[in-house]
């Protein structure tokens, strides 16, 4: 896998753990070779994600999905997102409901996403 693909597959993962972490690779993974982009992945993933970190990751994965999504999905997806934020779901349940559409709208880049090939 090249560095782009493996970028392209972790990023949300990344984003999920650590936004700092993110935004430093996003700007330097270009320049550097494949085993320092999969040390800063694996040292982000690390980390212990927070609420406002995994929100912000579902958040921008929604994004395929807002104008696609009918009514019933929309409201889940914010229910969703509302019961995590309250401690009542842990974060694999809204990466499953975004595999689920995913898959439903054909979305094959966030399919080949690190953060939804968890079971």
């Amino acid at each position: 896998m090249n560095k782009e693909q493996l970028w392209r597959t972790s990023k949300y993962e990344v984003l999920a753990h650590n936004e700092a972490s993110y935004r430093h690779i996003q700007k330097n993974h270009q320049r550097w070779d494949v085993e320092q982009l999969i040390d800063a992945i694996e040292q982000t993933k690390k980390q212990l994600p927070t609420t406002g970190s995994v929100t912000n990751s579902y958040e921008h994965m929604w994004g395929y999905f807002k104008k696609k999504a009918n009514q019933a999905e929309k409201e889940e997806t914010f229910e969703l997102l509302r019961q995590f934020q309250q401690g009542e779901i842990e974060a694999l349940v809204l990466w499953n409901w975004l595999r689920s559409l995913a898959e439903k709208y054909e979305v094959s880049y966030l399919l080949e996403s690190t953060i939804l090939q968890q079971k």
